[in-house]
């Protein structure tokens, strides 16, 4: 009987450290970008950036130091910004570690520095935006199609589990055709799987005289692995525009 509450306890210390392992958002080399983990008020997110994304302003002082700073920069629900070190020499004394004490939107961008030069990485200073939800809030897998044509996940899709599409519509915005005030545009997705299953659902709503954007839930068959994804706007005028990486299609590894 010891012997199992000791194995029990053990069990519950290993869940109870799962679920408050920090999240992290990393900004890989190739421009990708994966959220580990939905990030949740009350907790805080670790940023792991890939310096080779800033190259320039590289100045090495005379004694072998680097003269330059590579600075992370944040903002929570359009407060205060904070900043935070990334490579090179120091110059905020912080970590790569923020807390995250509300919910609402977090933006994230970079600055790499030397003397005379500069240069930034902020989705063409739109920032790198993700979402911190309400403490207790259960969140899906989640892929997020954010403006800029910046594409990542949150979590970890997997086969068989319902996972949500966050478009945002600022992608696609020229087919916006009105008739008597009213939108007569649309945006869907497209999905299919790599065993053959296929759909398509609207990533839009319509509240009075307008038409917003939507997250919507893809549940993938049990034995999927991977998917991949395309969006289409069009409106009555017949204009018609795609958001297909190029007719490759976004695609996203599920796991079993």
């Amino acid at each position: 009987m010891k012997r199992l509450l000791s194995l029990l306890t053990l069990l519950a210390g290993t869940v109870a450290a799962a679920q408050t392992t920090t999240p992290v958002i990393t900004f890989n080399a190739n421009w990708s970008l994966s959220e580990s983990s939905p990030l949740i008020a009350g907790g805080q997110v670790q940023v792991a950036y890939d310096a080779s994304r800033l190259p320039q302003c590289r100045v090495t002082l005379p004694d072998g130091s680097p003269g330059w700073s590579l600075t992370g920069y944040y903002t929570l629900n359009g407060g205060a910004v904070g900043s935070f070190d990334v490579a090179g020499a120091p110059t905020t004394g912080a970590g790569p570690v923020i807390a995250l004490p509300v919910s609402g939107p977090l933006e994230v961008w970079f600055r790499v520095s030397s003397a005379g030069c500069e240069a930034w990485d902020s989705n063409y200073g739109t920032n790198f935006r993700f979402t911190v939800q309400p403490a207790g809030t259960a969140v899906p897998a989640t892929i997020v199609f954010q403006e800029g044509w910046v594409e990542y996940t949150v979590g970890t899709l997997k086969a068989g589990q319902p996972f949500v599409v966050d478009y945002d519509l600022d992608r696609l915005p020229e087919c916006r055709l009105l008739y008597n005030g009213a939108p007569t545009w649309e945006v869907w997705v497209y999905y299919r799987f790599d065993t053959g299953a296929s759909g398509s659902t609207s990533v839009t709503a319509v509240s009075g005289y307008s038409r917003f954007g939507v997250p919507v839930t893809v549940t993938p068959p049990a034995g999927a692995r991977s998917v991949q994804m395309w969006f289409e706007n069009w409106d009555r005028g017949y204009c018609h525009r795609w958001d297909s990486n190029y007719s490759a299609n976004y695609r996203f590894t599920l796991q079993p």
